[in-house]
């Protein structure tokens, strides 16, 4: 089990920012504040984090640009958490003065530890981009400290009907699920989190619902073709074994051999996880 501490409280940011492939001289003007809960990320993997923009006189950035939120060895190129989004209002309704708040839910991976020991430094950047074009404009680069203690995660095992885990060019891994899926995970014995995120193609499987249990107790569904849940787990529903049972169910599942032509793969798949990520709260 682990425990991460990033030793800053609040980003405060105000810049002028060049505008990528406009013309020379071009500013895009806006302020950012960025904060955590917890406010010191001390004992905590799952943390929220509220950007609050201010766009200021002569703002103008385009819809296809996404934000995007990096925490990284830019040395080793070693890409620990990605959270790249889009903001919930439209760049063209942004408008000077009037602020834009928001919060996004992150998850610091499991294996931080096992590839950069238990204390080590991160570089944590904010900006936007535009992935048609690849232009990339950063707002923010900042060193974060950061500390692991094995005790916060316990031993979890993915037991049956999963798949190998996949990575596309930029890091970015998620392990598909069959139809039934199933994690063992050791019993911390104390009030924990579960945080799942994934996706699973709508075109395939409309309608799609995905029941989540703890041994055999149903603690909620998955509905959204892009999802991310966080749950919170009672000692009472892991009971007084030495490990319990995550239980993925899912009501429909495909196979892309025969629903996309010349595919080879005919694997039963129900759905893909970037994250099923159990820790003590």
């Amino acid at each position: 089990m682990r425990k991460i501490t990033v030793l800053a409280l609040i980003l405060l940011v105000m810049f002028l920012l060049p505008f990528c492939g406009s013309k020379r001289g071009k500013r895009v003007p806006v302020n950012l504040n960025i904060s955590f809960d917890p406010p010191q990320l001390r004992d905590a993997y799952v943390v929220r984090m509220k950007y609050t923009w201010m766009p200021q006189k002569g703002f103008s950035l385009k819809n296809d640009y996404w934000v995007y939120v990096h925490f990284w060895d830019g040395k080793a190129k070693t890409m620990y958490l990605i959270d790249d989004h889009k903001p919930p209002v439209a760049f063209s309704q942004w408008k000077p003065g009037e602020e834009i708040s928001y919060e996004r839910l992150l998850v610091f991976p499991e294996y931080v530890e096992e590839i950069s020991g238990d204390s080590f430094k991160v570089d944590f950047s904010v900006g936007f981009f535009n992935p048609k074009t690849g232009d990339k404009i950063e707002v923010l680069k900042k060193p974060i400290s950061i500390k692991i203690n094995p005790e916060m995660l316990p031993q979890k095992i993915y037991a049956k009907g999963w798949y190998n885990e996949e990575a596309d060019s930029s890091g970015r891994t998620w392990r598909w699920m069959a139809k039934t899926a199933i994690c063992r995970v050791e019993n911390p014995r104390k009030t924990s989190l579960l945080y799942v995120k994934g996706f699973f193609p709508e075109k395939y499987l409309p309608h799609q619902k995905i029941r989540v249990f703890i041994n055999d107790h149903l603690i909620g569904e998955i509905t959204r073709p892009q999802f991310q849940r966080l749950f919170t787990i009672t000692p009472d529903l892991m009971g007084s074994g030495d490990e319990f049972i995550i239980r993925f169910e899912a009501d429909k599942s495909f196979v892309p051999a025969q629903v996309s032509k010349g595919s080879p793969d005919k694997r039963e798949l129900a759905a893909a996880f970037y994250q099923v990520f159990f820790c003590v709260k």
